[in-house]
């Protein structure tokens, strides 16, 4: 393919990046997420019960952080965002900024988080889009964090250091 036959690109933004179950788990979580929430009713109704099986006291407010979050970056959107359908194991470039960023903002990196933003909104919508994604992104980190497994946990005595 030439750089001139633009008939057979994909989108900007659309083309693969990667994959899915590469992807750290917070990263691939909201990536599926925005997914379901853009897949219509049935898609966030199933978001909906990923986030009560996964935060049940919280749900319902999580869900809404999520949308919210997606809301403001669709408005906000340089140019139409480029998706993969639910069952897709590819990740497309849009994907791939809107997973980062929403990891970069939770782990409190908000420089990185804002030039991430700046691939998928408008300018005024930088900052905006990164608090929002801090706030969800650290969210959707507790629900993912996995429980320690006590079982590997080596059970050795203390050693004594001679005095």
């Amino acid at each position: 393919m030439t750089y001139h036959d633009r008939d057979t690109m994909p989108p900007r933004g659309g083309a693969a990046v990667g994959h899915l179950s590469e992807l750290p788990r917070l990263e691939a979580a909201a990536i599926c997420y925005l997914r379901l929430w853009c897949a219509g009713t049935e898609g966030r109704d199933e978001l909906m019960l990923a986030f009560t099986d996964l935060a049940p006291t919280d749900a319902a407010q999580r869900a809404e952080g999520f949308a919210e979050l997606v809301r403001l970056m669709l408005e906000t959107a340089r140019r139409p965002l480029q998706r993969r359908h639910l069952g897709c194991a590819c990740v497309s470039g849009d994907e791939c900024a809107f997973g980062h960023m929403v990891a970069c903002a939770a782990m409190g990196e908000r420089e990185e988080a804002m030039l991430l933003a700046s691939l998928l909104v408008q300018p005024d919508a930088w900052l905006p889009l990164s608090l929002q994604a801090e706030r969800i992104g650290l969210e959707i980190a507790q629900m993912h964090v996995p429980a320690p497994n006590m079982t590997r946990a080596t059970h050795t005595a203390p050693s004594r250091k001679p005095n």
